[in-house]
């Protein structure tokens, strides 16, 4: 799958930071499990933009939202967490 639209993904250190702020998980590897599991889901990285992060794979931001909310918060929880500059 390919996204054009890269402001619509995460890094996975992103992600983790979100995560951690709702005390699910707090690094990069429990973010990592968490695409093994199939609760997150990720896509491959453009090879021209993989200097930003040491992994080759984007989480998409409708999946790390989706996974929140079936967690029980709500979107202003989540809103305060996501980096800024990003909407649902």
């Amino acid at each position: 799958m390919t996204i054009k639209n890269l402001s619509h993904t995460l890094t996975l250190e992103q992600a983790a930071r979100v995560l951690e702020k709702f005390r699910i998980v707090f690094t990069v590897e429990g973010v990592k499990t968490k695409i093994q599991l199939q609760q997150l889901t990720a896509i491959s990285k453009p090879y021209e933009d993989r200097r930003y992060s040491g992994y080759p794979y984007l989480v998409l931001i409708s999946s790390l939202v989706d996974y929140l909310k079936d967690k029980g918060y709500t979107d202003e929880d989540i809103m305060d967490a996501l980096p800024d500059g990003i909407e649902i």
